[in-house]
């Protein structure tokens, strides 16, 4: 019998806004005392390196979508050079009144990309250059601008949203898992530091400090958080079971308080509900973009290859999470399921990778809604 992969932090729920916490230090015997806010205020908040990146990748989104207008070219060695941010290609952007210029900020989305997965990325750039090259329009077996003004590949990859989702799992899930939740927790850099590394977390998630009462303005998993809990059905009726966004800003709002008192053994138990739910988002947003696969149907090829194309992009990005429990026999199955061109995508052969990621999962009971 398969086994179902069961993460119990999926399923947690916000029992009360308002509460304090009770547990030992790493250097007394103490049990420290002190209130969860409801919302993501601190004192010595630091958010610079998640703007900075994320405004990165919004400049990266922007240029390739000039492809999804017929004879207009996208430099594949612009794009990569905003990748490895050489060569001056952004623009400064400002939040708040504060001025970020990126070109010289000393960071940069390639080197902080899981680098087998920043492989891909290259390879989709190269790509995306030599599609917004063929001035043709975007058919089965061509590649070019499509009906729905997407730049699409000859067997239907949408590029940028390809690009886009599997940077929301191989950069932001990475740096926010791996880099500013698990490493930054367990070295020796200061309590400040650590306070910090948590603040870059959250503001990576892409969500305003008292989400989800206000959801204004989110991106990437900001938004995708939202729409895998609500799922496809409109009007809201029934939620997906899915949990995330209580789930993550329950564990951000109490592990960053956690540290804010010195408490680092809950700040890392926060942490250890955070990590491995990355692989949760990363195959229920999968699942998400086939049933809004399955709506477009009506509306042709270049709508489901939309969808599929994002589909793709998030289970791309699931192959390279370094906390995943999926088998690789299991993963290499659903990818087996997409295809090699979406043009000869069947309603039948979408159906089958939502039932194989749900079988995974155990979400048999809420896949057509997720």
């Amino acid at each position: 019998m398969k086994k179902t992969l069961v993460l119990a932090a999926g399923y947690v729920t916000l029992a009360m806004t308002l509460f304090s916490v009770g547990c030992k230090k790493d250097d007394n015997n103490d049990a420290p005392s002190y209130t969860v806010p409801t919302t993501y205020y601190f004192t010595n908040v630091d958010s610079s390196n998640a703007k900075t990146y994320l405004s990165m990748l919004a400049e990266m989104e922007n240029l390739i979508n000039t492809g999804n207008t017929a004879n207009t070219v996208v430099s594949a060695a612009k794009l990569k050079g905003m990748f490895t941010n050489t060569g001056n290609y952004f623009t400064d952007t400002t939040f708040s009144g504060v001025k970020y210029n990126l070109n010289t900020s000393g960071l940069q989305l390639a080197g902080n990309t899981i680098p087998a997965a920043a492989v891909v990325v290259n390879a989709a750039l190269d790509s995306i250059g030599a599609a917004s090259s063929t001035g043709k329009p975007a058919a089965n077996g061509q590649a070019g601008v499509s009906d729905k003004k997407t730049l699409l590949s000859a067997n239907g990859i949408y590029w940028r949203q390809f690009f886009t989702k599997l940077m929301m799992g191989a950069f932001i899930g990475h740096q926010i898992a791996d880099v500013y939740l698990k490493d930054s927790l367990n070295s020796s850099i200061s309590l400040e530091a650590k306070q910090h590394a948590w603040d870059q977390a959250f503001f990576l998630w892409n969500v305003p400090v008292n989400f989800p009462a206000n959801r204004a303005g989110v991106k990437y998993w900001g938004s995708y958080t939202s729409q895998i809990d609500s799922g496809i059905a409109k009007p809201v009726v029934n939620l997906t079971g899915i949990n995330s966004n209580t789930t993550l800003m329950n564990a951000f709002l109490k592990g960053r308080a956690a540290l804010a008192n010195n408490d680092l053994n809950t700040a890392k138990a926060q942490a250890a509900i955070i990590i491995p739910f990355f692989e949760i988002m990363e195959a229920a947003a999968t699942v998400h973009e086939t049933n809004e696969a399955k709506g477009n149907l009506p509306n042709g090829a270049a709508a489901v290859c939309g969808n599929m194309s994002e589909a793709l992009g998030f289970w791309t990005g699931l192959k390279f999470n370094n906390t995943k429990k999926i088998s690789d026999a299991d993963y290499g199955a659903v990818l087996t399921l997409f295809g090699t061109n979406f043009y000869s995508l069947t309603p039948a052969g979408i159906t089958a990778i939502q039932d194989k990621i749900s079988s995974i999962y155990g979400w048999d009971a809420v896949k057509t809604n997720l």
